[in-house]
């Protein structure tokens, strides 16, 4: 025995000896052996991930690279298969769908769908919601999946019901936002706030519904902002409220005070920049460009004074290019002809929705004016309005 081993010595000593005097052998022999294996079943792999994404998911874009560098799998793994199936199954349509694995791409790895995800939309329908609504909440904010059922899902409902103090109106603040679920650290202080400040509830649906965004600030912030809101003396019932919320939210103190300094110098004062803010305060998320375009026209081009302007700051909010410039040259040409004898104040006339406009002001005059058609497709320049009539019988009186 002794014997044996000292000759498996020696020969491994000979080929260790004959390998290093050999550098190219590893080289030579051992990397071809697994470059010809490796590296192709890498290819295979990302190619079939490449087109399930895309062919069964329905990737394309920057969505498909995204999700490729996230999801790993290959034609033999059937995981990506059973979460589609178990969508498609509840009544997810394909677009949903897409969508989902679009935010959330590591979804197709779950390893038991039907443990994993089923039992959080079962949690969804039993908060009242119909498949429909579910399909809805999933879709809008798809990292719900992604959060644990049993440690986030479940008592994220259960502290929105103790902060709303009933848990029908938590299922209804969830179904607008469902964001609350993937938000909750920041979301609900700042809920449970405004509820004590005596906001009514019917105000937090809007904030959740449409400025969740608002919700998501560090409390101490929203806290601020509350606060300088709340100093102008805004009525918590009025949507101007939720909308000045916004608009001191989106602008840090420099923003502001640039806008501000902008309408002064169109010969504002402090007063009645206030007034605009609090009649119309999401003028004030405009760009510099676009409050400077807008305010010069109705100074200038219809010798609007600032007081006029800031007793109805709406007219700002509507589009210059598709609304208040061919709607004034409408009634500019109207006026011109001495069309009707009706009485209008041109704020209430750029109010009206598009088909009202078009039905009273443009269609029941096309075929003997052909020129109302045109002014109002921008065909006619427009320069300013002379207030002027052209015959006596019968006038349109405009208050401009």
């Amino acid at each position: 025995m002794k014997m044996l081993v000292c000759m498996f010595k020696s020969h491994l000593q000979t080929l260790i000896i004959k390998h290093q005097t050999l550098p190219n052998l590893n080289h030579c022999l051992i990397r071809p052996i697994f470059r010809s294996y490796s590296p192709k079943r890498t290819i295979d792999s990302s190619e079939f991930k490449i087109s399930f994404l895309k062919n069964k998911c329905g990737l394309s874009g920057k969505h498909l690279i995204r999700a490729s560098k996230c999801v790993h799998f290959d034609s033999s793994d059937h995981r990506p298969d059973s979460v589609l199936e178990l969508f498609r199954n509840f009544g997810f349509p394909q677009p949903n769908i897409t969508r989902i694995v679009s935010v959330v791409p590591c979804i197709l790895q779950s390893l038991k769908p039907e443990k994993l995800l089923k039992p959080k939309l079962d949690f969804l329908l039993s908060m009242d919601m119909s498949h429909a609504m579910v399909v809805r909440t999933v879709t809008r904010d798809p990292r719900i999946l992604a959060r644990s059922l049993n440690k986030h899902l479940i008592p994220t409902f259960d502290q929105l019901k103790d902060i709303i103090g009933c848990g029908p109106n938590a299922v209804a603040l969830l179904k607008c936002g469902p964001f609350i679920f993937t938000n909750t650290a920041a979301m609900l202080p700042n809920i449970r706030f405004l509820l004590r400040q005596g906001i009514p509830i019917s105000q937090i649906f809007k904030f959740v519904s449409h400025y969740s965004r608002i919700l998501c600030y560090p409390h101490d912030r929203f806290c601020q902002v509350f606060l300088m809101v709340e100093g102008m003396n805004f009525d918590y019932s009025s949507s101007h409220f939720i909308h000045a919320l916004h608009a001191l939210s989106f602008h840090n103190d420099s923003t502001w005070e640039s806008r501000c300094l902008l309408l002064r110098s169109f010969g504002f004062s402090n007063d009645e920049v206030l007034e605009v803010f609090k009649k119309a305060p999401l003028i004030m998320c405009y760009k510099e460009n676009h409050i400077n375009k807008k305010v010069e026209f109705f100074l200038k081009k219809l010798q609007w004074t600032p007081s006029r302007l800031s007793c109805n700051p709406k007219v700002l909010c509507y589009s210059l290019e598709k609304r208040t410039i061919p709607r004034c040259s409408v009634l500019q040409v109207l006026v011109s002809i001495s069309s009707t004898s009706k009485s209008y104040n041109l704020s209430t006339i750029l109010s009206i929705d598009e088909r009202k406009f078009v039905r009273d002001f443009v269609s029941v005059y096309k075929d003997e004016l052909p020129e109302v058609m045109e002014a109002y497709q921008g065909k006619l320049k427009f320069d300013e309005y002379t207030f002027k009539q052209k015959g006596a019988v019968k006038f349109l009186a405009i208050n401009y």
